[in-house]
């Protein structure tokens, strides 16, 4: 198995990058660069393998994101921090859903009706 490309950033500027990477993917709800949203995506995914490796409070770092002021950092924090702090995180999409953003108002209600139906669905 490699080692993470992230195995020597502190969780700190793990925290930083995983919130660059949400701006760059809300910024491409103008621009419609589909590979950019991809590239951070998979860059977020990275991020939290990496933090879930270092442990739950590890993971837990990316709550300070859930109070951004930014929509799309919060959803992408709500859905990636969840396993390790599900009232935070579930009160985070609840707010999401209700907020009229039309991306990620739309996308929190649907995390939130997902987890009705299968309530693991974000343990991951």
């Amino acid at each position: 198995m490699t080692e993470s490309p992230y195995a020597s950033v502190s969780v700190g500027e793990l925290v930083k990058r995983f919130e660059e990477t949400c701006l760059e993917q809300y910024d491409t709800y103008v621009t419609g660069d589909i590979n950019l949203y991809n590239s951070g995506y998979d860059t977020q995914v990275d991020i939290v393998k990496e933090l879930t490796f270092r442990g739950p409070d590890a993971r837990r770092s990316l709550m300070v994101l859930l109070t951004h002021e930014n929509p799309q950092v919060r959803l992408r924090a709500a859905k990636r921090v969840y396993p390790v702090a599900r009232e935070e995180a579930r009160r985070c999409l609840e707010d999401l859903a209700a907020s009229g953003w039309p991306d990620q108002s739309l996308a929190a209600g649907m995390t939130l009706s997902r987890l009705e139906d299968v309530p693991d669905c974000l343990d991951h």
